[in-house]
């Protein structure tokens, strides 16, 4: 199952546009701090995730100040058929 949840910072988002389809996307960029355990260490996490909304979903991102803290739900998937970069792909997000 390809199911990704992640509290982030929303830092970056560019200009609302439209697929060849006519379905409105935001692309974004997220911010993560924080610790998690790791073979029985903590460890600092500090990322940068590409991501994206489509359809409805790009509302609410669209609408969000930018810094500020929401969990994001979604799925990874290449940003494109002819691209291999991985971006998050966001389904729900809650303020």
């Amino acid at each position: 199952m390809n199911h990704f949840i992640l509290t982030a910072a929303l830092v970056a988002r560019e200009a609302l546009r439209y697929t060849p389809a006519g379905v409105p996307v935001i692309e974004c960029l997220l911010e993560h701090s924080g610790e998690v355990q790791e073979a029985g260490h903590a460890r600092l996490i500090k990322m940068s995730l590409e991501a994206m909304a489509i359809g409805t979903v790009q509302q609410k991102l669209d609408q969000m100040e930018l810094g500020r803290l929401a969990r994001f739900e979604g799925f990874l998937a290449h940003k494109s058929l002819r691209s291999q970069r991985l971006v998050f792909h966001i389904t729900h997000i809650e303020l």
